[in-house]
């Protein structure tokens, strides 16, 4: 709301905690002072005032002090970094206040013109601040010319070169260069000039254009009329050449100054004049109000409104006879707020622009009140309801914020307003019960705000307009700034509690004719809501479900798409608090039927309709089968509709939830599960998510069959019907878990399904790793019911879920590690299994929550988990499975070096030696399985996993933390490394052909390993060069590269320099390099 600072602090917290941020502020900042030479962490330091921003005047009870330190210490050791916080402090607090402090002794005046002369190198920051400073000194009482001849000529030349400049040095010169003018003993020889000087600036150099209109602006605010009346002919000459620039049209800030000058050019003209207005005076105000009010930018409209309040404020001191403001404001009431024209945002700017002015005049106290009362209360009514739809917004947020201003402006500065008639008592009481509804129900928070804001000055100023204090007292604390704040709180919570206040048939009537037709779906929604809420406890509940039935039917098919999902919406809201004897569903249940008969679903608005029919369906069906009458077959076609949906869209997935929920109320019965897990198997997954909503119980053998779709591979059945079977399960868990517990066949055959569920890694092109929803869900459901799956689990293997856990504990994706993580603190106690000690010593949660690695990030996290992977237990495995995945790259950055500095800093530390060498064990058994050579068409495709763990092995090559190895773990890896590699020529995979170079290296640098193993190993780097994939010649060279170097063979070195790997195509010239590299090479000793 454009008004006044209020009472209240937006920022509770910082007001509290301000005085610990101050003194440390001000601790850095003498720390930063006392420092003589080094450059201290200025960025650090205003990240500690910048926050005040919201609440400027907190600062105040350090600004002074902090100000003139740093005045004194720039004024000694002249220092960039000095202007740069001063800065900072204006920007906060503005120049006006933060000026105040800045040192004035005369003998500074030529140190600042120096300072401003030699800066032009420098930020802008520093000339900014220097002409602030300037703009203090230039306000000494001593005659210029006293200091030095040439003072006053420099400090006018610097101001006006910095007039033009297009940074904030420009309006620091302008408020320094009025000042200057305005002297006594410069305005003689300095002010004609400088309006000879405007009349000459160029209309297409914008930014002097702005320099000039705020000198000229500061001119007329420091000056006597007397003293600016020789000059006045010649002001308008150049504000008229202003308004003829090219950028006036397209330059808010340039239209805002124009206003300003104009304004004040007005002013001085009454001053000067008797008690006649002057013509230029009725010229101004007319543009004013024509066209400036109704200007497209806030910020002129806004200004436009404060120059036509202070020229009718001034007219009012010589309008004896009571003529001059009638007129202004009649003129204001017809250009502004005319009748009978389109809608449109023309329309919306001058409504906006008018009630700005009349605020403007109301805080002025210029507005005839009694003459002017039924037009201002109709105008204020019209701009708390203004609201102009378009295709797919609305605008008028804007008017209704004015519109509060308005009233607010009315109650604070007319405190007998209520003592002039009793029409008028009724007047505000109308405003009052608007602003009200605006308070809560209005789409933008600032417009709730405000609204609150004149609620408390009506209530506070004018007690009489309420039926007694206590309820305007009540109605003050439920419209609360902060609680307003969250709209979902204002529209469900606060709207309740006004309504008990006595205001509630009106905030019914407000919903239904306003709100639930907006054109926004999520403020539908929460209307429908609201309505529900606050008709719960009436016994009117049928009354306007009928009422909202009467406007369904009115609403014509196929158009006003939102009107007809608001209403629809609501109704469902409605059913689902009517009480099951209310007479009104006798008539409700046949017209419901007819309209669900006859409702359609056009493409474009599909969505949202489904979503309103589908929470009609739910309460709908209740109120059908309490009467024993059969459901409508249109419900169910709707509903099986809904499901039917196919894709992973959000809309997609909020209408699964909408049609889940209406699943949720339908009676037992009614739906063939059967029918439905057909559908699913035909790849439509919202009939297996919705299997999880019927009521219970549900046949076991439907259980069966989602545990047996939960199983399935990718190739039998899409992921997304896989995710929906798992979150099946966990709906039905939830629902007939005691059930399911009680039978160890089901118990088993759900836990086997979550545990292939976490197995799944399915991977597409287009999606990524898609199969990481299934193991989230999968995880979920496990954590969420770990009490009733263990308690009296069949499961033969439950070590199964827990290797599968803790893999997925030390894996890339974070959300599904933290969340495996608490999956395992739940069930590791209710595994009986002996060998789970040390796991539980690792995962146990820290009495101290913020010692939890949960919460303390990446690095703590992997440094304390890896301890699983130097474990002698089962689960040492599955721990580097999982590490392995983060070690290797296509994971974020940070978890990469995460993973790799906790692998380092845990193999090379003495406390955990023998772990150490546990986990390089480990790794290498992991690695080396199966790693017996077989023909090359016998390889089945590796799975990614044996590349991220022969990553993990080159990471160890890397450390030197293989070099105890026997020798024949070299040849098993040398095997796997050559089955690796082929596979990954075949798949034209650079990334993996990497991996596999690494180990080769690794094998060749190794100092136990054989040398017939060495020598097939650099035989193998070798013969890459001449391959057909340029990215593995590529790697090849630079691994021999690295190789030939530590062994000291210059020769090779430069031989692979020679030859360009990547782009040379000559086959001979690659294969004559081969031979001789593999002879120089291998020859090295």
């Amino acid at each position: 709301m454009l008004a006044p600072d209020n009472d209240f602090d937006d920022c509770p917290d910082l007001a509290i905690s301000a005085p610990s941020l101050l003194r440390r502020f001000s601790s850095q900042l003498n720390e930063a002072l006392a420092l003589s030479s080094s450059q201290p962490d200025v960025t650090s330091l205003v990240c500690q005032i910048e926050p005040f921003q919201d609440s400027p005047q907190l600062i105040d009870p350090m600004l002074e002090d902090t100000v003139v330190a740093i005045c004194r210490a720039f004024l000694t050791s002249r220092k960039p970094w000095h202007c740069r916080v001063l800065y900072v402090l204006v920007k906060i607090r503005g120049a006006k206040t933060v000026s105040r402090f800045f040192p004035n002794d005369v003998a500074l005046l030529e140190r600042i013109l120096c300072e401003i002369e030699q800066s032009d190198n420098e930020q802008w920051e520093s000339r900014y601040i220097l002409l602030i400073w300037l703009s203090v000194l230039v306000l000494t009482p001593f005659k210029l010319s006293s200091i030095d001849n040439d003072v006053a000529s420099r400090a006018y030349t610097l101001t006006v070169k910095y007039l033009s400049s297009p940074g904030r040095e420009r309006e620091a010169a302008a408020i320094a260069l009025a000042r200057f003018l305005v002297r006594a003993d410069t305005q003689v020889d300095y002010l004609p000039e400088y309006v000879e000087w405007s009349k000459t600036v160029s209309s297409s150099d914008i930014f002097a254009i702005l320099g000039t209109l705020a000198t000229i602006a500061g001119l007329f605010t420091l000056c006597s009329p007397a003293d600016l009346e020789p000059y006045l002919p010649h002001i308008p000459v150049v504000l008229a050449a202003v308004k003829r620039s090219q950028h006036t049209r397209t330059n808010a800030v340039l239209r805002k100054l124009l206003c300003k000058a104009t304004c004040r050019l007005a002013l001085c003209s009454l001053a000067l004049s008797s008690n006649e207005v002057p013509e230029s005076v009725e010229n101004c105000l007319g543009e004013l109000i024509t066209t400036e009010l109704a200007d497209k930018d806030t910020l002129v409209r806004y200004s436009a409104s404060k120059a036509v309040s202070r020229v009718a404020q001034s007219l009012a001191t010589i309008d004896h006879e009571n003529v001059f403001v009638p007129e202004i404001i009649d003129t204001l009431f017809a250009s502004c707020f005319p009748k009978n024209t389109t809608a449109d945002g023309k329309i919306a700017d001058r409504w906006h622009g008018g009630l700005l002015a009349l605020a403007e005049l109301l805080r002025r106290h210029v507005l005839p009140l009694p003459r002017y009362s039924t037009k201002l209360f109709e105008v204020t009514r019209g701009g708390l309801q203004f609201e102009i739809r378009m295709t797919t917004h609305a605008i008028g947020a804007n008017v209704r914020d004015a519109a509060c201003y308005v009233a607010w402006s009315l109650f604070r500065h007319y405190p007998g307003l209520c003592n002039e008639s009793s029409t008028t008592t009724q007047l505000v009481q109308g405003i009052l019960s608007e602003l009200t509804l605006v308070a809560c129900f209005d789409r933008e928070v600032n417009n709730r705000r405000a609204a609150a804001a004149a609620v408390q000055e009506c209530i506070g100023r004018h007690p009489e307009v309420v039926r007694n204090l206590e309820t305007g007292i009540a109605l003050v604390q439920c419209l609360d700034y902060f609680a307003i704040g969250s709209r979902a709180h204002a529209f469900l919570e606060i709207s309740r509690e006004v309504s008990m206040l006595g205001v509630a048939r009106g905030m019914i009537e407000f919903l239904i004719e306003r709100v639930i037709c907006s054109w926004d779906v999520d403020i539908r929604r929460l209307a429908g809501k609201a309505l529900a809420l606050i008709l719960s406890d009436k016994d009117v509940i049928g009354e306007y479900a009928l009422k909202l039935l009467d406007i369904v039917e009115k609403i014509p098919d196929g158009r006003s798409f939102d009107e007809r999902h608001g209403y629809v919406y609501a109704l469902g809201e409605i059913l689902d608090i009517l009480p099951k004897n209310d007479p009104a569903i006798h008539a409700l249940l046949p017209r419901l039927k007819n309209v669900f008969d006859s409702m359609t679903f056009p493409a474009h608005h599909a969505f949202v309709l489904y979503d309103a029919a589908l929470h009609v369906i739910g309460p709908a069906a209740s109120l059908f089968c309490n009467r024993s009458l059969d459901i409508p077959q249109s419900y169910m076609a709707i509903l099986n509709d809904a499901l039917s949906r196919t894709g992973e869209d959000p809309s997609t997935a909020a209408l699964r939830a909408s049609a889940c929920s209406a699943a949720e109320r339908l009676p037992n019965g009614i739906i063939n599960p059967y029918d439905w897990i057909d559908f699913g198997k035909m790849g439509r997954p919202g009939f297996i998510l919705a299997l999880g909503s019927l009521r219970p119980p549900v046949d076991e053998s439907v259980i069966l069959s989602i545990c047996e779709l939960a199983s399935k591979s990718q190739k039998e059945y899409d992921i997304s019907i896989r995710i929906a079977a798992v979150r099946a399960l966990d709906a039905r868990l939830s629902s007939d878990g005691h059930m399911l517990s009680a039978s160890p066949l089901y118990n088993s055959k759900i836990l086997v399904a979550l545990a292939n569920s976490l197995q799944d890694y399915t991977t597409l092109p287009s999606r990524g790793d898609i199969g990481s929803h299934l193991r989230l869900a999968s995880i979920k459901a496990i954590a969420g019911h770990a009490s009733k799956l263990f308690a009296h689990s069949g499961y033969s293997d439950p070590t199964t879920i827990l290797t599968n856990l803790v893999r997925i504990s030390l894996e890339k994706m974070d959300k599904l590690r933290l969340e495996s993580l608490k999956s395992l603190r739940l069930i590791v106690p209710l595994i009986p299994i002996a060998d789970t000690s040390e796991i539980r010593q690792i995962i146990a949660e820290p009495e101290d929550k913020n010692e939890d690695i949960l919460t303390n990030g990446h690095v703590r996290y992997f440094e304390h988990m890896i301890h699983l992977c130097g474990s002698k237990s089962f689960l040492s495995r599955p721990a580097i499975l999982g590490l392995a995945a983060c070690v290797g790259g296509g994971t974020g950055e940070s978890v990469v070096r995460a993973a790799r500095d906790a692998v380092l800093n845990f193999l090379t530390s003495t406390e955990e030696a023998e772990k150490g060498r546990q986990f390089v064990r480990s790794a290498v058994e992991l690695f080396v399985e199966n790693a017996e050579p077989v023909p090359i068409s016998a390889h089945p495709t590796p799975p990614k996993r044996d590349y991220e763990i022969a990553e993990l092995i080159g990471l160890l090559f890397e450390m030197n933390l293989l070099a105890a190895e026997q020798s024949s773990v070299y040849i098993q890896t040398y095997n796997k490394a050559t089955r690796l590699f082929t596979l990954a020529m075949k798949t034209n995979n650079p990334h993996r052909i990497g991996i596999t170079v690494g180990l080769f290296s690794g094998i060749f640098s190794a100092a136990n390993a054989s040398a017939k193993v060495k020598e097939a190993a650099a035989r193998k780097l070798v013969s890459m060069l001449v391959g057909n994939m340029k990215q593995a010649r590529q790697a090849a060279s630079d691994a021999l590269f690295l190789l030939a170097s530590e062994k000291g063979a210059e020769n090779v070195e430069e031989m692979l320099g020679e030859i360009d790997w990547t782009t040379c195509d000559d086959k001979e010239a690659l294969k004559n390099a081969e031979k001789r590299i593999c002879e120089l090479f291998l020859g090295v000793k």
